[in-house]
């Protein structure tokens, strides 16, 4: 907004004092050109008149150009720049006036108030201080849509004429961040006056916005004006939260917005592609509101009539299904941006679930194409890459003290008790028997009631499957490396159509026992890999399940041992058995069993767990530079073959060959 406290008429001449201040809330993104050097006009009489003279800092573009051709700035709301215009006014034009400014409005200035006095009262009057800080410990931010990729102060030196910012930027060693890194036109300074102020040095490298594989760190020193006043100084470094830096205290902190001050605004008009992702993601916004009030035709605003081939099923996934949502916030991320589309752009709706901790979050993607069309954007192609599952499950919650069950809504209460007494039991054993720390707080349970539900919730073959565990693995990263992985969204989904074929009791297929089994899945979930033999994996569940799949095991041949050692796609292993059976699990029970018998729990549980703990650099080793499914599976597999060797001599003091042997013995005994 502008804000005009005063002016003043003396012998021919007009001088009117303005304020530039940006107000409004976090989310509000506005453009407009404010470069008052340019724009301001003031109507006198009959005629329109532009500036014969301003202050010196009207003078001045208020946002530097980067690159030349680009003119681009993101202002802090709660700065002001004040300053004065002064307009020759022609014979004959008393009062009123009409100051104009392009896109904020007309002011009719009128002599009912006569101005007198100091205009700027409330501005400090105390000069920043000299000298040099540098914020011990120096916290670390990570951007808003690249969590791993983060910023620092390393140190701020406050000169006569200019204040210099030297920044660190970290990034994971392997991660490549392509388009980041802010213009200096995106790195606004705001001083306890309000002063809005923009680097004016800054590294010309930064144009690139390209940080190589390799490079973990980088230096960056920024050089702008020195501030107006004494008090802390809050940066707004694009793509990064607010950062104030405090120098009475020597502290560089998180800045909230306390209704006033310190929320990015960005102007000028920047360029198409700018403002066609800032409106795809204010879309985004109004997506989010919608689905939390569950307002199904402010969803449907957003699309294009032909977008949804079936809005039955959005109709779905806006109303939640019944499931015991607590938050819901719609992203965008990548895609290719022109004026007036997007194409390929990636949204993913992260959801919260009520009982589940913050960092618990679900997410579930989507592709998009987006156009303008009239004044307003719409998404004109949306694909579901992974549909919500309340979608396929719609019903309602039970909840016990570390467990939600979500089933259908003619799920009777005692048959959804009955399974979550069973879940209950089946951890407070398990407690007894796996390390207290991989346990989570709550697990969520899908009672899917029949062969289709299950089948659409898992992709599984009911017929074959009675229970399946889900969770996600992703890097974790610490002091700008990768420095292991860990696990996400855990859920069991039970197929209570085919338990139902065996009494609930069985040792093997009974409902206790998936249920128990899936249990264990996810409960090893944090020491579970994609490269994990699955003989291990499944062995562990069944062992720890009491399911005695080992003594389906009778008078089979049993080829070379190797592929069933090394290999993470268990379930496909042709050159066992010939053929996908149920005696792959019997073989990984009885190497489970073996392992347990012959050299104990904590032998069998180390080596587990050391597949998690294979070097992350050792990993990446393996991994394809192109290309998914076969590529990526088979590099799960050789990371397998290759640790297997040193971690069975190092945990069971075997080689694979010698485990081979002494396993062939057992299982003859047996």
């Amino acid at each position: 907004m502008v804000e005009i406290p005063a002016f003043e008429i003396r012998e021919g001449w007009v001088r009117i004092y303005v304020a530039f201040a940006n107000h409004g809330e976090r989310t509000q993104e506005f453009y407009a050109p404010l470069e008052p050097g340019e724009s301001a006009r003031l109507r006198a009489g009959d005629q329109w008149l532009e500036p014969t003279d301003m202050s010196e800092n009207f003078r001045e573009d208020i946002c530097p150009e980067y690159p030349v051709s680009v003119k681009k700035c993101l202002w802090v709301i709660g700065s002001v720049e004040r300053g004065w215009f002064e307009f020759q006014l022609p014979s004959q034009a008393p009062p009123p006036f009409e100051f104009r400014f392009p896109n904020l409005g007309r002011a009719k200035l009128t002599t009912d108030r006569p101005f007198a006095g100091e205009i700027w009262s409330e501005v400090p009057k105390e000069p920043f201080p000299s000298g040099a800080w540098r914020p011990d410990p120096s916290p670390l931010f990570a951007h808003l849509n690249i969590p791993s990729l983060r910023i620092g102060f390393r140190e701020i030196r406050a000169g006569e004429d200019a204040l210099t910012v030297t920044l660190e930027l970290r990034q994971p060693k392997g991660l490549i961040v392509l388009g980041h890194l802010p213009g200096p036109g995106e790195m606004g300074m705001v001083d306890a006056a309000g002063h809005l102020a923009f680097p004016r040095e800054f590294p010309q490298d930064m144009k690139e916005m390209v940080l190589s594989k390799d490079e973990t760190r980088r230096v960056l020193t920024l050089v702008y004006p020195r501030p107006t006043a004494a008090g802390p100084l809050v940066f707004r470094i694009g793509g990064w939260p607010l950062m104030r830096f405090d120098p009475a205290r020597e502290t560089v902190e998180a800045a909230e917005w306390d209704g006033k001050s310190f929320v990015l605004a960005p102007t000028p008009t920047p360029s198409a592609e700018r403002i066609a992702a800032q409106a795809i993601k204010a879309l985004m916004a109004r997506l989010t509101e919608a689905m939390r009030h569950k307002d199904v035709e402010a969803f449907r605003e957003a699309f294009a009539e032909d977008a949804v081939k079936d809005w039955k099923l959005m109709e779905r996934i806006v109303l939640g299904g019944g499931w015991p949502i607590a938050d819901v916030r719609w992203r965008v991320e990548g895609g290719n941006y022109e004026a007036d589309r997007a194409k390929d752009v990636s949204i993913i709706m992260e959801v919260q679930l009520e009982g589940f901790s913050p960092e618990d979050v679900r997410r579930y993607r989507a592709e998009a194409d987006f156009e303008k069309r009239g004044d307003a954007w719409r998404i004109v192609r949306y694909e579901w890459a992974d549909v919500p599952p309340w979608v396929v499950l719609p019903g309602r919650a039970w909840t016990s003290d570390h467990f939600t069950l979500i089933g259908p809504d003619r799920l009777s209460d005692a048959t959804a008790r009955e399974v979550l007494e069973e879940l209950e039991a089946a951890r407070s054993d398990l407690e007894t028997r796996l390390p207290k720390e991989i346990f989570r707080p709550r697990y969520l349970a899908l009672y899917a009631p029949d062969a289709d539900t299950f089948r659409r919730l898992t992709g599984k073959d009911p017929q074959r499957t009675l229970g399946v565990a889900f969770f996600r693995t992703q890097p974790r990263i610490e002091d700008d490396e990768v420095v292991g992985f860990e696990s996400g969204q855990f859920m069991i989904v039970l197929n209570a159509e085919g338990v139902r074929g065996y009494r609930k009791t069985d040792p093997l297929f009974g409902r206790e026992a998936v249920l128990r089994h899936e249990l264990v899945h996810v409960i090893l979930a944090p020491w579970t890999r994609p490269w994990t033999p699955g003989w291990l994996v499944e062995g562990a569940a069944m062992a720890y399940a009491d399911q005695p799949f080992w003594r389906e095991i009778r008078n089979e041949k049993l080829e070379s041992l190797g592929p069933m050692t090394y290999t993470v796609s268990f379930g496909h292993i042709g050159d066992i058995f010939g053929e996908y059976t149920a005696r792959q699990y019997g073989l990984a029970s009885a190497m489970a069993e073996f392992v347990r018998e012959t050299w104990g729990d904590e032998a069998f549980l180390a080596l587990y767990r050391a597949y998690a703990e294979i070097p992350p650099a050792e990993v990446e080793r393996h991994l394809p530079v192109f290309g998914i499914g076969m590529l990526m599976e088979g590099a799960m597999e050789s990371i397998a073959r290759d640790a297997t060797p040193d971690l069975m001599r190092r945990h069971l003091g075997v080689s694979p060959e010698e485990f081979e042997r002494r396993f062939r013995e057992w299982l003859a005994r047996k």
